[in-house]
Protein backbone atom coordinates (compact mmCIF):
# COMPACT_ATOMS: atom_id res chain seq x y z
CA UNK A 1 0.00 0.00 0.00
CA UNK A 2 1.10 3.59 -0.64
CA UNK A 3 1.49 6.03 1.89
CA UNK A 4 -1.49 8.18 0.34
CA UNK A 5 -3.21 5.04 -0.14
CA UNK A 6 -2.70 4.68 3.99
CA UNK A 7 -4.07 7.73 4.91
CA UNK A 8 -7.12 7.78 3.22
CA UNK A 9 -8.90 5.61 5.69
CA UNK A 10 -7.42 7.76 8.54
CA UNK A 11 -8.45 10.69 6.70
CA UNK A 12 -12.24 9.68 6.46
CA UNK A 13 -12.45 8.79 9.92
CA UNK A 14 -11.14 11.89 10.98
CA UNK A 15 -13.27 13.94 8.67
CA UNK A 16 -16.16 11.66 10.26
CA UNK A 17 -15.51 12.31 13.61
CA UNK A 18 -15.65 16.50 12.80
CA UNK A 19 -19.07 16.07 11.19
CA UNK A 20 -20.34 14.25 14.19
CA UNK A 21 -19.32 16.69 16.38
CA UNK A 22 -20.54 19.98 15.02
CA UNK A 23 -23.82 17.96 14.48
CA UNK A 24 -23.53 17.42 18.44
CA UNK A 25 -22.49 21.00 19.21
CA UNK A 26 -25.06 22.57 16.79
CA UNK A 27 -27.55 20.31 17.68
CA UNK A 28 -27.13 21.01 21.26
CA UNK A 29 -25.58 21.08 24.78
CA UNK A 30 -26.07 22.47 28.11
CA UNK A 31 -24.52 25.85 27.47
CA UNK A 32 -25.74 28.47 24.41
CA UNK A 33 -24.40 31.23 23.67
CA UNK A 34 -27.75 33.50 22.57
CA UNK A 35 -30.73 31.51 24.99
CA UNK A 36 -33.88 32.78 24.99
CA UNK A 37 -36.57 32.02 27.64
CA UNK A 38 -40.34 31.28 27.07
CA UNK A 39 -42.78 31.91 29.75
CA UNK A 40 -46.06 29.91 29.94
CA UNK A 41 -49.17 30.94 31.95
CA UNK A 42 -52.59 29.32 31.76
CA UNK A 43 -55.65 30.89 33.48
CA UNK A 44 -58.24 28.64 34.23
CA UNK A 45 -61.89 30.13 34.69
CA UNK A 46 -64.82 28.17 36.40
CA UNK A 47 -68.18 28.67 36.58
CA UNK A 48 -71.35 27.50 38.34
CA UNK A 49 -74.61 27.23 37.30
CA UNK A 50 -77.80 25.98 39.37
CA UNK A 51 -81.16 24.80 37.34
CA UNK A 52 -84.78 24.55 38.75
CA UNK A 53 -86.75 21.98 37.67
CA UNK A 54 -90.38 21.97 38.17
CA UNK A 55 -92.53 18.83 37.03
CA UNK A 56 -96.47 18.89 36.70
CA UNK A 57 -98.03 15.76 36.49
CA UNK A 58 -101.39 15.78 34.92
CA UNK A 59 -103.45 12.65 35.56
CA UNK A 60 -104.48 10.58 33.01
CA UNK A 61 -107.79 10.03 30.78
CA UNK A 62 -109.43 7.05 32.59
CA UNK A 63 -109.38 4.16 30.39
CA UNK A 64 -111.86 1.10 30.07
CA UNK A 65 -111.35 -2.12 32.11
CA UNK A 66 -113.04 -4.40 29.34
CA UNK A 67 -111.14 -4.52 25.79
CA UNK A 68 -113.95 -4.01 23.20
CA UNK A 69 -115.34 -6.81 21.09
CA UNK A 70 -114.78 -7.53 17.53
CA UNK A 71 -118.08 -6.92 15.54
CA UNK A 72 -116.83 -11.04 13.92
CA UNK A 73 -114.41 -13.27 15.10
CA UNK A 74 -111.49 -13.43 12.52
CA UNK A 75 -110.92 -16.31 11.14
CA UNK A 76 -107.65 -17.94 10.89
CA UNK A 77 -106.11 -17.62 7.58
CA UNK A 78 -105.14 -21.00 6.83
CA UNK A 79 -101.11 -20.72 5.83
CA UNK A 80 -100.15 -21.32 1.89
CA UNK A 81 -96.22 -22.49 2.65
CA UNK A 82 -95.15 -25.32 4.61
CA UNK A 83 -95.46 -25.12 7.98
CA UNK A 84 -92.34 -25.75 9.87
CA UNK A 85 -92.66 -23.11 12.53
CA UNK A 86 -89.70 -21.21 11.47
CA UNK A 87 -91.19 -18.07 11.03
CA UNK A 88 -89.57 -16.78 8.03
CA UNK A 89 -91.80 -14.49 5.48
CA UNK A 90 -91.25 -14.59 1.55
CA UNK A 91 -91.68 -10.87 0.39
CA UNK A 92 -92.05 -10.75 -3.18
CA UNK A 93 -89.14 -8.89 -5.42
CA UNK A 94 -90.54 -6.44 -8.38
CA UNK A 95 -89.29 -7.62 -11.82
CA UNK A 96 -86.31 -5.02 -12.28
CA UNK A 97 -85.54 -4.49 -15.88
CA UNK A 98 -82.43 -5.37 -16.93
CA UNK A 99 -79.76 -2.84 -18.39
CA UNK A 100 -79.33 -2.28 -21.91
CA UNK A 101 -76.74 -4.55 -23.39
CA UNK A 102 -73.32 -3.17 -23.83
CA UNK A 103 -72.44 -2.22 -27.05
CA UNK A 104 -69.41 -4.09 -29.02
CA UNK A 105 -66.65 -2.17 -29.58
CA UNK A 106 -65.84 -0.48 -33.04
CA UNK A 107 -63.37 -2.76 -35.27
CA UNK A 108 -59.95 -2.69 -34.85
CA UNK A 109 -58.32 -0.77 -38.34
CA UNK A 110 -55.58 -2.48 -39.99
CA UNK A 111 -51.98 -0.74 -39.69
CA UNK A 112 -50.36 1.42 -42.11
CA UNK A 113 -48.48 -0.97 -44.75
CA UNK A 114 -44.68 -0.94 -43.93
CA UNK A 115 -43.23 1.53 -47.22
CA UNK A 116 -40.40 -0.38 -49.08
CA UNK A 117 -42.30 -3.63 -49.41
Amino acid sequence: MTSGGAAKPKLFALASALAVASLVMACGGEESGDSETTTTTTTTTSVETTVETTVTTTPSPELPTEPAQPAEPAEPAEPTGPADGDGTIEIPVPDIPSPPPIPSPPPIPSPPPIPGT
